[in-house]
């Protein structure tokens, strides 16, 4: 299916773009014109390079798209190779997408060179969808709107990930890798932050030294499909938010179910909110969950829960101790992230699971 990848934007080429999407349906009978690109989403920390494809055909009807190629910078194109990133995401669109009831981007055309290192994806632009900012933090009714959602992540691959043996757990050679990284960066993760935590530095200190036991735990019990990066801005809300669809499919996973909804309600929507509302998420959760033939029980899912909010330190500690600390939007967002996630994980009593 390689068709030549380019290494960057500036290696496409009009009659690349011309040849991988004449051969998709959507343009059999519509010959193409001309395609028009643009750059977006600079600076937003994905790893990948991003541009606008405007698709036009002889009877003038356009198609706006979103391509997407591997990281320009080297030190995270290193990062998703090391993580297989590149090739879980074209994985996911090309065989689990069109199997499961979740809204995705359409995708025109998905593959990843492993001789040389780049992929390519080509797919919807979600124009007039919006995506709310972490730092505010989800409404009520998009977390109501995530939650319906995440069920038909969470559930198709429930106790069944070992038919899917490209997904790491927490026991995958790369997976534990997050020992060393963990340990490297927690001091400077506590220097930052320090002063805003609502967390002793005798029981953040525990969570680091115990990261083996933890990997261990996020390995057992219920082993489900995870989204693994499921917060607001890997989101995009229709008009009217009726419909939501999940973007950055990078990081997915076989985890111990809750991590996704731990991830949700415990970073990216307000303390307060989260504790005015916690029991109707988690009922709506498992009622869905229950719709899509899974019977989980709220004591398991808050057992479950407890080991995520530890696990989730993994994005608060490495992200927060490697951005760049000029980047005062990228201090802001690690800020209330961790800010959230130690309430969370206080008034969750996750430590409980360690002590």
């Amino acid at each position: 299916m390689t068709k030549n990848i380019p290494t960057s934007m500036h290696e496409v080429t009009d009659q690349w773009l011309i040849d991988i999407l004449s051969s998709h349906q959507a343009f059999a009978d519509a010959p193409i014109s001309s395609v028009d690109r643009q750059s977006v989403g600079d600076g937003i920390g994905q790893v990948g390079e991003f541009n606008k494809v405007v698709v036009t055909t002889e009877s003038a009807k356009q198609t706006t798209l979103f391509l997407k190629l591997r990281a320009p910078i080297e030190g995270m194109h290193a990062v998703a190779l090391r993580y297989k990133m590149y090739e879980k995401e074209v994985r996911f669109y090309n065989e689990l997408a069109a199997h499961m009831d979740v809204r995705t981007p359409e995708v025109y055309y998905a593959d990843y060179d492993p001789e040389t290192d780049n992929v390519a994806l080509l797919m919807e632009f979600l124009d007039g969808w919006h995506s709310p900012d972490q730092i505010t933090g989800a409404s009520h009714n998009q977390t109501l709107a995530a939650i319906k959602q995440l069920a038909a992540i969470n559930a198709p691959y429930w106790n069944r990930t070992q038919e899917l043996p490209w997904l790491p757990t927490m026991q995958t050679d790369y997976m534990q890798q997050t020992i060393s990284d963990m340990a490297a960066c927690s001091d400077i993760f506590f220097q930052r932050f320090a002063g805003d935590l609502p967390i002793s530095k005798s029981d953040f200190y525990q969570i680091i030294e115990s990261w083996p036991a933890i990997l261990d735990g996020l390995s057992e019990g219920n082993l489900t499909l995870t989204h693994y990066d499921y917060r607001v801005e890997n989101m995009f809300f229709s008009s009217d938010e009726s419909e939501v669809a999940v973007i950055d499919w990078q990081l997915i996973g076989a985890l111990r179910a809750g991590w996704d909804l731990a991830y949700l309600i415990g970073t990216n929507i307000p303390s307060e909110q989260r504790r005015a509302n916690e029991q109707q998420y988690i009922d709506l959760y498992l009622d869905c969950m229950r719709d899509h033939g899974v019977n989980y029980s709220e004591a398991e899912l808050r057992h479950d829960m407890k080991w995520s909010l530890l696990g989730l330190c993994s994005i608060a500690v490495i992200g927060g101790a490697n951005f760049d600390v000029s980047n005062e939007r990228s201090f802001e967002l690690f800020k209330v992230i961790s800010i959230r996630l130690f309430d969370a994980i206080a008034e969750h009593e996750a430590l409980s699971v360690i002590s």
